[in-house]
């Protein structure tokens, strides 16, 4: 029996992240502790062997962390209620807020994007025809095999009267590709394909989230199993114990690892009577994607098909064939779709194609598309703004605070008042309130956390 030397009488277990190391740090003050009396313990997962590899190993509680936690506070409040005040007497606004500003921003400038976008649009012709019940699509390119984009619908619709509904099919051209399995999970990542693929919001994804890490109770083992690692991370670091399934010493003061289940030997399906709906969806999707990380590319053949309409019009359509599933084997029903990939040819052998219509479709691809909860959340991380434990608090503050609304796909418009407040924030406070002031200070924030800063420089300095 494996034998664990406990010299202090409390542990404090809080998150293993700046805020958790805050509150770890509150408590001892609360409770009055001196040094001798706790010891601080730091797991990712909550699992037998986690645990007892952070018995073994108690630290302190990391100040560096405190301080930085402590800095993002005070700066936010510096920010949040300076601001938050003027808005309230200049516009009978509620808020305003560093991250929650910045997010506003965003919005309404893809807002704005859409409208000008409406003003000019431009126009392609389509061939739209069936074949084994699969949708073909076929679209007008030049003799170089270059997409032809028109400026006015009238100048598409006069071209269109030009073509027959017969397409036949003069040459085709195969590529060798390799389709990549997307990286492990992170928070942003988790957030946005748990909306995409099972129409979550980052609020029910983010507490069922928690409750597989905390643990449930699995009935076919008798027993409280912690499903998956912490789900509040932006790294995408898996341990090769992990990887392995070997029961080997993990240095319990390593990083955060991404979001992966915490045994493979625990399939979904197997717990899924231990679950809810939405708990077995979701572990499901963690399992899935965490496997389809680990493993190989998919091997594809790219054919794109050449037609030629009334002897002169050139018109195309690819296809991409798997030759060597790869990560695609996980889970085929949802990233075939996905990554638009077929098992095998709908056009191979055809001569020609009679298309059911040919029709002038709007030109889709330089189209702005509004935020989602979940794309939010990925242009947040890709913009270096807020951080894994606060993605969930900002779409839901904007809703609250009447500058956004949610409209029947799930996007976020903003209001009347959403507008008149990033206007004004931007008129006046514009050094504040942007993208690279919030992200150099997400940065400086890091630094204190690595002790290459300290807060009371960092909050003088602001």
């Amino acid at each position: 029996m494996t034998k664990y030397v406990l010299t202090r009488s409390h542990s404090i277990s809080t998150d293993p992240d700046r805020e958790g190391e805050a509150i770890a740090q509150e408590t001892v003050k609360l409770l009055d502790l001196k040094p001798s009396q706790y010891q601080r313990l730091l797991f990712y997962e909550i699992t037998p062997r986690s645990i007892k590899e952070a018995l073994n190993n108690p630290l302190s509680i990391n100040e560096n962390l405190v301080a930085a936690q402590t800095s993002r506070q005070v700066l936010d409040r510096m920010i949040g209620f300076c601001l938050s005040t003027i808005l309230q007497k200049k516009l009978s606004a509620l808020s305003a807020g560093r991250v929650q500003s910045v997010v506003l921003k965003l919005i309404t400038k893809r807002e704005l994007l859409i409208r000008n976008y409406e003003k000019k649009k431009d126009y392609i012709i389509c061939g739209i025809g069936q074949v084994n019940q699969q949708k073909i699509t076929l679209r007008q390119v030049n003799n170089l095999g270059e997409l032809i984009v028109y400026k006015t619908k009238p100048e598409a619709e006069e071209i269109k009267k030009k073509l027959s509904l017969t397409f036949q099919l003069i040459g085709e051209k195969k590529e060798q590709k390799l389709a990549l399995p997307k990286s492990p999970l992170i928070t942003s990542l988790l957030l946005f394909e748990a909306k995409s693929q099972l129409g979550f919001s980052v609020a029910q994804t983010t507490q069922i989230a928690q409750k597989l890490y905390e643990g449930v109770w699995v009935s076919s083992r008798k027993k409280q199993i912690g499903l998956i690692t912490y789900p509040r991370t932006d790294s995408t670091r898996i341990n090769r114990e992990f990887v392995n399934q070997e029961q080997k010493k993990v240095n319990i003061q390593d990083a955060h690892e991404a979001i992966h289940p915490t045994y493979l030997e625990y399939y979904p399906e197997e717990v899924k009577s231990s679950l809810s709906l939405g708990e077995y969806q979701l572990y499901k999707l963690i399992f899935n994607h965490t496997l389809a990380s680990l493993m190989s590319p998919a091997q594809l053949t790219k054919i794109t098909f050449n037609f030629l309409n009334n002897d002169y019009y050139h018109f195309t359509t690819t296809e991409r064939i798997c030759q060597f599933a790869g990560f695609l084997a996980c889970a085929p029903e949802i990233y075939l779709p996905n990554y638009n990939i077929k098992l095998k040819s709908d056009l191979e052998g055809l001569s020609q194609l009679i298309a059911k219509k040919v029709e002038v479709q709007e030109y889709l691809e330089n189209k702005p598309v509004r935020y989602n909860e979940g794309s939010v959340v990925q242009e947040l991380e890709k913009l270096g703004i807020g951080r894994p434990s606060t993605y969930n608090t900002f779409g839901r503050v904007l809703l609250k605070r009447g500058y956004v609304i949610l409209n029947e796909k799930g996007q976020f418009v903003p209001t009347e008042l959403g507008f008149s407040v990033n206007n004004w924030l931007q008129e006046n406070f514009s050094s504040l309130i942007n993208e690279g002031y919030t992200a150099l200070l997400e940065t400086e924030l890091d630094k204190i956390s690595q002790g290459q800063n300290n807060y009371y420089d960092f909050v003088k300095n602001f």
